[in-house]
């Protein structure tokens, strides 16, 4: 019976195989998406989806990868990972996609890991979720791990705010609660002397926050840190200025990196501090020409979650250039970039490195008139 099962396995890695090598044979190269496009998780497929198109389209209008075109499949998932597993099947088997970018949520995530792990297709996934690839083959992430996002604010607090009191408001979702603990455990060791005043939490559904600052308020707190994504944070920034708490230092994740909120906040929003991966406020060369080519595109400035879409595409594309044709060197090939500058940053892989990104992705915003301004020019070290 054991017998029986490894022969199955191995004709069923082999189909998968020969798909694979299909698709890089073809006339064009098909590459699929499946990203939360619509939705309670629209605001991070949306604009994810935006910068694999656009990287897409600059790269087809380079020549493409090995001298073929990139045909797109994209499927939404609505944020639904039972859909997740109908689609990711659907772009593996019937539309023969050689590579993913997908999904958005740790839920879809994981359903899409386990069909391309036994494909052995290469998926970016785009979560700052770091175990969701760990111990995986072709599982790889494009985003900054949550870990980088908590380092850059511990340090900014501790070196450039000198606060050393602070109180904690997150979501009491899957994200908001990971990156909580992520954070708390992660000042321990970086900044010890900091003592946490108090952590409240909320549900994503919650349209009043005011009790929760109020009790991080009389704790104490000169700096609040928000774990939160989607809009409920920015309903604590209008609550933190409607209770005239502005002495007390506010501070966000990389998942507020939205203008259209900040835009949405009006002078609620002066003086919120939040850390990205795009230095709007003085962006390098890439930077600059992402942002350029997003708003020509697309008629607005981007989020940060389309960057991280835009180097997903980008390193995949990497990863064909490199395997040559190869299916099953496409692991490798991934594995194997060293030195790739996307526009969050420096992106490293290796066999034991399936986080890429690498310290030093993030700077700290600071909101001014509607618009943002690097924080260190406001609060240097």
């Amino acid at each position: 019976m054991k017998r029986g099962r490894c022969i199955v396995a191995v004709l069923l890695f082999g189909i998968f195989a020969l798909h694979t090598g299909l698709g890089l044979a073809a006339e064009k190269v098909k590459i699929g998406t499946l990203l939360s496009t619509s939705g309670r998780f629209a605001f991070l497929g949306d604009p994810e989806q935006k910068g694999v198109e656009l990287a897409f389209e600059e790269i087809n209008a380079a020549g493409g990868v090995l001298g073929k075109q990139i045909e797109l499949v994209s499927y939404d998932d609505e944020g639904n990972p039972g859909k997740a597993a109908n689609l990711i099947d659907r772009l593996i088997s019937n539309d023969l996609a050689v590579g993913i970018v997908g999904a958005s949520t740790s839920g879809t995530i994981n359903v899409a890991a386990t069909a391309v792990e036994k494909a052995g297709i290469p998926m970016f996934y785009i979560s700052g979720n770091s175990a969701l690839c760990k111990g995986k083959k072709w599982v790889f992430n494009a985003a900054p791990a949550d870990e980088l996002d908590a380092e850059g604010m511990i340090d900014f607090i501790k070196d450039n705010l000198k606060l050393n009191v602070i109180g904690i408001i997150h979501d009491a979702n899957e994200y908001g609660t990971r990156s909580t603990e992520s954070f708390l455990e992660l000042i321990g060791k970086r900044a010890p002397g900091i003592k946490i005043a108090g952590v409240e939490k909320y549900q994503s559904s919650d349209r009043d926050m005011s009790a929760q600052l109020i009790n991080l308020k009389n704790a104490g707190s000169q700096c609040i840190v928000i774990w939160g994504v989607g809009f409920a944070p920015a309903v604590i920034v209008k609550n933190w200025h409607q209770l005239g708490m502005k002495d007390i230092r506010l501070m966000g994740g990389a998942g507020m990196g939205s203008h259209k909120m900040i835009e949405s906040l009006g002078e609620a929003g002066e003086g919120l501090l939040f850390n990205t991966v795009l230095n709007y406020g003085a962006p390098n060369e890439r930077e600059q020409a992402f942002i350029d080519h997003y708003k020509k595109k697309f008629g607005a400035i981007p989020p940060t979650f389309a960057a991280v879409g835009y180097d997903a595409a980008y390193l995949l594309a990497e990863a064909l250039k490199t395997a040559a044709g190869d299916a099953d060197r496409l692991a490798d090939a991934v594995s194997g970039i060293r030195g790739f500058q996307g526009v969050q940053g420096t992106f490293d892989f290796s066999e034991n490195r399936c986080n890429g990104l690498l310290p030093g992705c993030y700077v700290m915003a600071v909101v001014k008139n509607q618009d943002y301004y690097p924080a260190e020019k406001v609060y240097p070290r």
